[in-house]
């Protein structure tokens, strides 16, 4: 019988360090796959709500993962962390003629940042919230990097993700992409600066982690409307056979709306 590891369960006291602990363990528990096959499949573009029901499913079959899934389960299990800030980080290295792609959950708690994440090397995942700047996390991963014999190319940085779970918004995966090979080192470490500025600004503004698409809801869900193939839009038509009472776009759109955030 092989055991299935138990989702971290926090009292209210428990610190924030101490939860991140507790959350990296399970991810690591769930282990690395290394079969070549994916088990669940992740479309960035589908909206948080739907990749946390993705997350809830990775809880009941703790099958292993790879490092797209271990930062949506690191949003899913810190989502009632409502200090927390989580933000994808991306990296595409060079190795021996070939590129590789790797990503964790990047996370700022009193000013402090971290990581959570999987990988086949240890020093590539879990990151403790004491890094005083951006920069400086990235820096180390880039120095992890090095002692692996790769290369750091570009780094991708997104957005501060929201902490409602039903949310319609897409989470921003790559808000700043940052090529090594156009920037100096002096300049990369501005770039970084300035992107945990701009989250700063972003959560400052009431635009950040909580709701931060209020604004944008139907600028997110629009494209996905349009985007859909003819058969989705058919089988709604199916489902309500009064095709033909059609009410005004300016009427409909709340309504619309309304049950997007039910659901």
């Amino acid at each position: 019988q092989i055991p299935i590891p138990s989702v971290p369960v926090f009292q209210p006291s428990t610190p924030i360090p101490e939860r991140l602990e507790a959350v990296q363990r399970y991810i690591r528990e769930l282990q690395y796959n290394h079969t070549g096959t994916q088990f669940f499949e992740i479309k960035k573009s589908r909206p948080l709500t739907g990749l946390m029901d993705l997350a809830k499913e990775m809880t009941k079959e703790a099958l292993p993962i790879k490092c797209l899934e271990a930062v949506i389960l690191g949003i899913y299990l810190t989502n009632n962390m409502t200090t927390l800030d989580r933000f994808p980080i991306s990296f595409k290295t060079h190795f021996s003629g070939n590129y590789f792609r790797h990503i964790v959950l990047g996370v700022n708690f009193g000013g402090r940042y971290g990581a959570l994440g999987i990988s086949r090397r240890e020093e590539l995942m879990y990151k403790a919230p004491v890094f005083r700047t951006l920069s400086e996390l990235i820096f180390d991963f880039e120095e992890a990097y090095r002692r692996c014999w790769h290369t750091l190319k570009k780094v991708k940085l997104g957005h501060c993700v929201s902490h409602d779970p039903h949310s319609v918004e897409q989470i921003e995966w790559k808000h700043s992409i940052l090529d090594l090979d156009k920037l100096t080192r002096e300049d990369f470490r501005k770039e970084l600066e300035r992107h945990a500025r701009d989250m700063r600004l972003k959560i400052g503004k009431g635009t950040g982690p909580s709701s931060p698409t209020k604004d944008r809801k139907k600028d997110v869900s629009s494209p996905q409307r349009g985007q859909a193939s003819p058969h989705r839009r058919n089988s709604r038509g199916d489902r309500r056979p009064s095709g033909e009472k059609k009410p005004a776009d300016s009427k409909a759109m709340p309504d619309l709306n309304g049950y997007q955030i039910r659901v």
